[in-house]
């Protein structure tokens, strides 16, 4: 005993510089003290907190074990003490934990403080003390609260409302202006036009944005007065992407979606007419684009297509459904914008009211075909903006012997095409004056006549003029139409000759014969003429003697 104290004094007296070994003669190189035992362990000092904070000018590196306030070996870390591992028991391993209790064991804080994961050295997911989880934010404000990496924006919102172009450019060979003239203005009380313009000048307006990945779009408002040589133009990067151009045009809300990149939009008015026409303007308003978030959240199950909702049901299960009454809108094969599809069932447009109709626009409306046509309903009239024609030249007709137009109203009357050109088979006429004389004129009334759904009373029926087709038909039969060419559904690609239910005439077809006849009658005057004039000049002869 009196040894061992001996070395204990010698041990604390001087400073050790070599390897210790204690209950080892051979301690580990790599350590300064090595301590080998088989059924005792090493004690550190134990304390409780308050204790623990007492300990003056703590080392970097110092260890206690903690015996309250969640009990545990604690390390000064040269700023605060913290702890080795919760609740004196294991650390969570980056290869996982065997023999834990969710009852006892977590992964988090246990104190008020938010919980923090991420990567990099940048957090992406927090779990708040108020339970709320946050996915790239800081704040979660609901129980999962997601924000995208990059949100929507709208680099341009350009009203002219400020009576400037704002941050667009301009340029050409006059300057695109603002306006505050009535009916030059889509929304507020201010649009922009090109300025006073002449013959082969131009006037633009542009304006140059990047957008990111996620894409965007953008839209605007447009109108143009103006001959229809001169043109508003669209571009993106120098290619066209739309033209308008016309007198008095209704204001138009174009928009295209954007895909990543960095674009210049131009707008440029070019003026072609030699003369004032109209306003020679056209005119911008509403000019917004706008750039989407980037993907929050994706969810696979298989069901998910483009346009499916994500739908519960009462135990809270979510999937991917067509729901409500879009569940008749149904692709026949495929699923993207450029697939085909169908809806089951009659749709109405401009209230919800039952309707027997296929397709029913409610109210005044206008149904827009192709990008500047459309329809407009007026009273027991439908309007049509633009010209009306036959997809295919001379196929098809307009009306039939069953369904027919009863007045058909022109101010330069029908023209019929008589290029010699389209022409086969030309021959002399043999109808003339002896058809003529032989056909029947007569005034009649219509048995039935109606205006829309009303049947006129029989004592306001008007009195027509005109011929019988039957009796026509006899004497010239081509102009008479008896059959017509009809397609059928069941079997498309095949034309079938058919008795039309009402034969008609083209009275255009007599007029060649008429004409005719006059030709022929007016020969026979001439002979008659040259003959009274022999005959009056014997008369004559015969008095002077």
């Amino acid at each position: 005993m009196k040894n061992l104290f001996t070395l204990f004094i010698l041990l604390t007296a001087f400073p050790i510089f070599a390897q210790v070994g204690i209950g080892t003669t051979s301690p580990d190189p790599s350590s300064i003290l090595d301590i080998t035992d088989t059924n005792r362990g090493f004690l550190t000092p134990r304390m409780t907190e308050a204790q623990r904070d007492g300990i003056s000018s703590p080392a970097t590196g110092l260890l206690i074990y903690q015996l309250d306030s969640t009990p545990g070996f604690y390390y000064y870390d040269g700023t605060v003490w913290a702890p080795i591992s919760s609740g004196g028991g294991q650390g969570w391993e980056l290869t996982g934990n065997v023999g834990t209790s969710p009852s006892t064991n977590l992964l988090g804080t246990t104190d008020a403080q938010d919980f923090v994961l991420g990567t990099n050295s940048t957090e992406v997911m927090r779990v708040g003390n108020n339970a709320n989880v946050g996915v790239n934010t800081t704040n979660p404000t609901a129980k999962l609260h997601f924000t995208a990496a990059t949100l929507a924006s709208t680099p341009l919102n350009e009203g002219f409302e400020s009576n400037t172009l704002g941050t667009l450019t301009s340029g050409g060979d006059v300057p695109w202006i603002t306006t505050s003239v009535a009916g030059e203005y889509n929304s507020g009380s201010i649009g922009s036009k090109n300025d006073v313009i002449i013959k082969d000048q131009n006037s633009w307006v542009a304006y140059t944005t990047t957008i990111p990945a996620s894409g965007g779009n953008i839209s605007f408002s447009v109108s143009t007065d103006c001959l229809s040589m001169d043109k508003l133009t669209f571009t993106i990067d120098g290619v066209d992407k739309e033209q308008w151009s016309g007198y008095a045009e209704p204001w138009e809300i174009f928009s295209l979606p954007l895909l990543a990149g960095a674009y210049t939009f131009k707008w440029e008015f070019n003026k072609i007419s030699n003369g004032t026409f109209y306003s020679d303007a056209a005119f911008l308003d509403d000019i917004k684009i706008t750039t989407n978030a980037s993907p929050t959240l994706q969810i696979k199950d298989g069901n998910n297509y483009p346009g499916k909702l994500l739908t519960s049901d009462a135990n809270g299960v979510v999937t991917w459904k067509n729901v409500g009454i879009d569940e008749d809108w149904i692709f026949p094969i495929g699923n993207s914008d450029a697939d085909q599809i169908y809806h089951q069932g009659n749709i109405k447009i401009g209230d919800d009211d039952a309707t027997i109709f296929n397709l029913h626009v409610e109210g005044s409306k206008n149904v827009g075909i192709g990008s500047i046509e459309y329809l407009d309903e007026g009273f027991s009239t439908l309007h049509i903006s633009n010209g009306f024609a036959p997809i295919t030249d001379n196929s098809v007709d307009l009306g039939t012997s069953t369904n027919r137009w009863k007045d058909v109203w022109s101010t330069n009357g029908v023209i019929n095409t008589s290029d010699k050109r389209l022409k086969t088979n030309i021959a002399p006429l043999e109808y003339g004056l002896d058809a003529i004389l032989k056909l029947r004129t007569v005034s009649f009334k219509w048995k039935e006549e109606k205006v829309g759904g009303f049947v006129i009373p029989e004592n306001e029926k008007e009195n027509k003029l005109g011929l019988i087709a039957q009796e026509v038909l006899k004497i010239i039969p081509e102009a008479i139409q008896t059959h017509q060419w009809k397609e059928y559904e069941e079997n498309p690609g095949v034309l079938v000759k058919e008795e039309m239910r009402r034969i008609g005439i083209s009275y255009s077809e007599i007029i060649p014969v008429i004409t005719k006849a006059i030709q022929e009658q007016e020969k026979e005057i001439r002979a008659l003429e040259e003959q009274n004039n022999k005959l009056e000049s014997i008369f004559k002869e015969l008095n002077k003697k």
